[in-house]
């Protein structure tokens, strides 16, 4: 290979079956990946740019208009560094999660409008706003479009820049909301000039928000990443980032995708789930050190509350879940004394617990507010969507789902999800089954420092290119040792018939994982990564499931 990579077997079997044909095998393991893509193929994008730099030379008052989550707010960061070097004319707005909800408003337009704004630039929200684009131009305010959502048949008025049009043929689909951003900006760098330190720059916030939104780590986003993710081992020119790693007690020389998924997306999501998502948008434009630090610490400390009361809404929810399953599969849990900015991610908490959808919903004056995430096998928006009409608002997709109705309507509509639910399991009798999907099968020996280092190669992981599984069959678990909360955490030797022997860990459910170990011998299903203390690296086997041996297919 042109990188002069030496791939071992298990790496190829890995790869082999995740369907990386040999001719793209280069481009998929290169350190220096060359597949991107023209911004100029999306459509609309020629015009939307003359548009924007036209209201620039006017000297119009933009405002950049994004959403509080990480994709927005790196969305949003990314355009005001941008956009700052070519006029200061410039603002941005980030909807409230609670008080106002996703995407665009009549009553922001409205504030837009009082504070002298000429021109919005949305991002990642704004395909479907129709109305509310419409709303704008009627006041005089031009709008330009940037989102990655899917578009129904209503799309937005003026200019739209989105993979996801009936009419783009953009080849690749699976951009952010960032990544939509990032093409805007380097289509804008072909016609002004804007400081290669700010390009190498916005990559990195690109990086963050196309992890921290799922996106498929594959094709031109898989580039992105990387690229991003070097330009961050370099030094991280973004210096608000940077301090962000530097308090996650991350190392940025060696930072990776799951990371900043686990590491640092929470923190800067945390914001947005509990308030004000402008924290993290003047964390990553600030170059003020003391603003910095005030914002970092402000998202530590607000990730810390989110997490307080998010399990606080977990417990809750839990105890409520064998009272939920006698009125049947599709649960619908109601937690109404938390802060719903969390919901979302209990709902995804309990929905592992059981392996069943879960919406949680929170009671209103006369409304009740619901999240739902689902299971594969089970597209929770065409469940939903069946009942779209008796719905005060409705959206999602086949994971995930938000939605308002009348609080008389709610035990009518888990009724009819049920029977639905039931019906559903008549025709699949093991849609409730955990399936482990695992990549290879390996022996405790194997579990070693070449192996863990070569599954470098397999990185960025993520959506469509997940972190590598294993599986030990048939092994011993000696030396168990709980570690902090009993319940949960332990670590443990695993060995196998051959006499390899592997040390492990498992995080969570280890009580239930120690009964499987007092029956006898056990298959193991997990990951394995490097512990790096004090510059000493040790090989350990992350364990996601321990059964008894024999119950993985």
């Amino acid at each position: 290979m042109a990188d002069n990579i030496r791939v071992p077997e298990k790496i190829l079997e890995i790869i082999k079956s995740r369907g990386i044909a040999e001719e793209a095998l280069e481009e998929f393991l290169s350190a220096r990946p060359r597949l991107a893509y023209d911004p100029f193929l999306l459509a609309n994008m020629s015009e939307g740019v003359e548009l924007l730099l036209s209201a620039i030379d006017s000297g119009k008052r933009i405002f950049i208009y994004g959403d509080y989550d990480v994709d927005g707010i790196t969305s949003t960061s990314l355009m005001m560094k941008v956009l700052s070097c070519l006029t200061d004319n410039l603002r941005y707005y980030i909807p409230s999660r609670i008080d106002e909800g996703y995407g665009l408003h009549r009553d922001a337009i409205d504030r837009i409008k009082s504070e002298g704004g000429e021109f919005i630039v949305t991002v990642d929200c704004g395909s479907v706003s129709r109305d509310e684009t419409a709303y704008a131009h009627s006041l005089g305010i031009e709008t330009l479009v940037t989102d990655h959502h899917n578009i129904s048949e209503k799309i937005a008025e003026g200019l739209v820049i989105n993979p996801k049009l009936p009419d783009d043929d953009y080849p690749f689909k699976g951009l952010a909301g960032v990544g939509v951003a990032y093409k805007l900006a380097l289509a804008i760098a072909r016609k002004r000039e804007i400081p290669k330190a700010v390009m190498a720059e916005i990559i990195e916030l690109a990086t963050v928000g196309t992890i921290a939104d799922i996106m498929p780590m594959l094709d031109e986003n898989r580039t992105l990443v990387k690229c991003g993710l070097r330009s961050i081992h370099l030094g991280c020119r973004n210096k608000g980032l940077r301090e962000l790693i530097d308090r996650s007690s991350l190392d940025y020389r060696t930072i990776k995708a799951s990371d900043i998924s686990y590491g640092i997306a929470p923190k800067i999501n945390a914001s947005g789930r509990l308030g004000d998502a402008t924290i993290g948008v003047r964390l990553l434009i600030s170059e003020d050190e003391n603003e910095i630090r005030e914002c970092c610490e402000a998202l530590i400390n607000a990730n810390k509350e989110r997490r307080r009361i998010q399990d606080e809404a977990f417990d809750k929810g839990s105890l409520m879940l064998d009272e939920e399953m006698e009125k049947g599969d599709f649960l619908i849990l109601e937690i109404s004394d938390s802060h719903e900015g969390v919901l979302g991610i209990v709902a995804g908490k309990l929905r592992e617990k059981v392996n069943r959808p879960v919406v949680v919903i929170s009671k209103g004056e006369g409304i009740y507010k619901g999240t739902g995430r689902s299971i594969p096998g089970v597209d929770l928006f065409s469940m939903l969507d069946k009942y779209r009409e008796e719905f005060l608002s409705f959206g999602g997709h086949s994971a995930a789902c938000g939605f308002t109705i009348a609080e008389t309507k709610i035990e009518e509509l888990r009724k009819a999800l049920n029977e639905d639910m039931a019906a559903m399991l008549e025709e699949e009798e093991g849609l409730f089954e955990l399936c482990y999907d695992y990549d290879v099968e390996i022996s405790a020996d194997d579990v070693d420092i070449e192996l863990a280092r070569s599954l470098y190669l397999l990185e960025p992981c993520g959506k469509g290119n997940e972190l590598p599984t294993f599986l030990i069959r048939s092994a011993e678990v000696t030396n168990w040792k709980y570690l902090k909360n009993e319940d949960k955490m332990a670590r443990f030797s695993i060995r196998t018939e051959n006499g390899g022997i592997a040390d492990a860990i498992i995080f969570s459910d280890a009580a239930e994982a120690f009964e499987a170990v007092c029956s006898g011998a056990v298959d193991i299903y997990g990951n394995i990564e490097i512990n790096t203390w004090r510059d000493e690296e040790r090989v350990q086997f992350i364990a996601r499931s321990v059964v008894p041996s024999g119950n993985m297919n």
